[in-house]
């Protein structure tokens, strides 16, 4: 995250390109909320694999699923999961979420505008997808976009329909002294929840059913019901260079002025979040189960904490304020390497239903994180990339991460071979949400331990063989997790983790064949169950026609071993353990 742009700091006159060089059209880069710094990556416009960019297995190697476009995943590789997120109900829905630090900013020369279509399925079963990106630069310093992404899914079981709505409004102004950029996302995801089908057999024993069906024909547990999830966010940054302009020559009547050098930076970021969720049924029809008269709903769950029809409801705000002075990498020769420092102020506020009444309870918490990023970004030897931070104050008092990675360089048959290395140590202190929730059919009220988690991996790409291969060992300490009776629990144990992957890509011609294989051993699967063995190919041919169009057409699959894979329970919006089936051991 301490990345420099040493070619992007200062976007003169065709961007710093000799008169005979063709400047690039765009530029894309991500932003750190905490520092400012730029982080260069590639554009969106790939088209390799495009259909990665909707389905839901496309996101890991290894993904779990309920199904419909835009449902609630998980990824079955355990070091693809990032950390908790604070709003605990963010986490099912990682990859249609719209962060800050996640945005590609970019500058153009000329106005650029991407439009995705997908679509799926009869008129019953159908599935759309529509994503666009609409941007343009005013001058060489001041870029504007809009970002849209809808979901329309109607699922091919009954009440399993998704509806996604994300508009994003993003910009950035940068000039050799200032750099801005600006972010807003007003998004909001409905998902229809049906609990899951009553019997098995119609799928795992069809013919047992004696009778024709069709996927909407298969019974599920309850109807009328959903989830709602409301994101919000509003993100503005601004950093300051001090720097000098190198002197290019002189003369007796002027003196030539040449190129600004950055040498240190202050940066400002303020962000708010608004986050709800919503877990609403309709399916209140009244029945009796053991002669006790309940809502048809709750025969599902064995605890009913207040009488009336679910309707649960979690709002959570963030704003966020954070400053951070820099040293710039390479503003002088014999300064190899960059060094940031920053302050961090969080405020949140919790509202949930009230125990003892119908109202809502408040909470209100602050945190103060103090942290610093050393980094070396030049060069082709040696980089590194080395990040701290500790709560001084405040609900993560103690709290600390302390991550780096290096990574280094050498030909082997003319061609560059990377080399590079990844480890940390976190103290993460419990969400407020993890501590304390209640809702109809779940409450608690915990006092956890903080989690310690401790990795150590490593990297080794081959490029004249396309060949790459990853390892990387975990320890985890009071991992929180959902048990198999759907209650949020937490391991005081150590759990280790292993893991190892290799990707090797074929090319032969218009041929490709890529493949990927990942090996991963919990020593604990009921606190942390995963796949021994998940496997991914793709064969396919990749030409271009006529110069201008890109035709990709082949055959994928994923597989993995039989394992307990993580249950969905709809009125938490969490995946949790369960050990009554095992998924797997057939292609996708």
């Amino acid at each position: 995250l301490g990345g420099q742009l040493s070619r992007l700091d200062h976007l003169k006159d065709d961007h710093g390109m000799d008169s005979l060089q063709e400047a690039p059209r765009m530029f894309h880069w991500k932003l750190n909320p905490r520092t400012g710094d730029r982080i260069p990556t590639e554009s969106d416009t790939v088209i390799h694999n495009f259909q990665h960019s909707t389905l839901a297995d496309g996101y890991s190697v290894a993904m779990g699923h309920l199904g419909t476009m835009g449902s609630p995943v998980i990824s079955k590789i355990f070091s693809d999961r990032d950390e908790t997120e604070t709003f605990i109900f963010n986490n099912a829905y990682f990859p249609f979420l719209r962060k800050p630090d996640e945005l590609l900013f970019l500058n153009t020369r000329v106005p650029y505008s991407r439009l995705n279509y997908y679509r799926s399925g009869n008129n019953q079963t159908r599935e759309d997808r529509f994503n666009a990106r609409l941007t343009s630069n005013f001058g060489k310093s001041l870029n504007v976009g809009l970002d849209v992404d809808l979901i329309n899914a109607r699922g091919h079981y009954n009440s399993q329909a998704t509806r996604h709505n994300n508009f994003s409004l993003f910009g950035n102004y940068l000039s050799e002294r200032i750099e801005a950029h600006m972010y807003m996302n007003l998004g909001k995801i409905s998902h229809f929840e049906n609990g899951g089908i009553t019997n098995d057999q119609f799928i795992t024993d069809p013919d047992a059913i004696r009778q024709q069906f069709n996927p909407r024909d298969i019974p599920v547990k309850f109807t009328n019901t959903w989830n709602t999830l409301g994101n919000n966010r509003f993100f503005l940054s601004g950093r300051y260079n001090l720097g000098y302009y190198e002197v290019e020559g002189s003369d007796s009547l002027m003196v030539q002025r040449g190129d600004f050098v950055p040498v240190a930076s202050l940066s400002f970021s303020s962000s708010y979040t608004d986050q709800f969720r919503r877990f609403l049924s309709h399916d209140t029809l009244l029945v009796e189960v053991e002669g006790i008269p309940m809502q048809r709903v709750d025969r599902f769950y064995p605890h009913r904490y207040y009488k009336e029809a679910v309707d649960d409801s979690v709002h959570f705000s963030s704003f966020k304020n954070c400053v951070a002075l820099s040293l710039r990498e390479g503003f002088k020769k014999w300064v190899k390497f960059g060094l940031t420092a920053f302050l961090e102020y969080d405020l949140r506020n919790y509202s949930m239903r009230d125990t003892v009444g119908t109202g809502y309870a408040q909470h209100r918490e602050s945190a103060v994180t103090l942290g610093g990023v050393l980094n070396k970004q030049q060069g082709d030897n040696l980089l590194f990339n080395i990040r701290a931070d500790l709560g001084v104050l405040g609900v993560n008092l103690g709290e600390f991460r302390a991550m780096g990675d290096v990574q280094t360089g050498f030909d082997i048959a003319g061609r560059r071979t990377t080399l590079s290395a990844e480890a940390y140590v976190k103290n993460l202190r419990p969400k407020y949400l993890q501590e304390n929730y209640f809702s109809k059919y779940f409450r608690w009220d915990k006092e956890l331990g903080d989690t310690r988690r401790v990795y150590l991996g490593g990297k080794l790409h081959i490029p004249f063989s396309n060949t790459t291969v990853s390892a990387g060992v975990e320890n985890l300490q009071n991992f929180i997790y959902f048990n198999r009776d759907r209650i949020l629990s937490q391991e005081g144990d150590n759990v280790q983790l292993l893991t190892v992957r290799v990707d090797q890509d074929i090319r032969f011609g218009v041929f490709n064949w890529d493949n990927r294989v990942v090996y991963q051993t919990s020593s604990n699967q009921e606190v942390i169950p995963v796949p021994t063995l998940s496997v991914y190919s793709n064969m396919y041919l990749q030409a271009k026609i006529v110069k201008v169009l890109t035709m990709q057409v082949g055959v994928d699959a994923h597989w993995h071993t039989k394992y307990h894979a993580p249950g969905y329970e709809p009125a938490l919006l969490q995946f949790y353990n369960q050990d009554e089936k095992e998924i797997g051991n057939y292609p996708i």
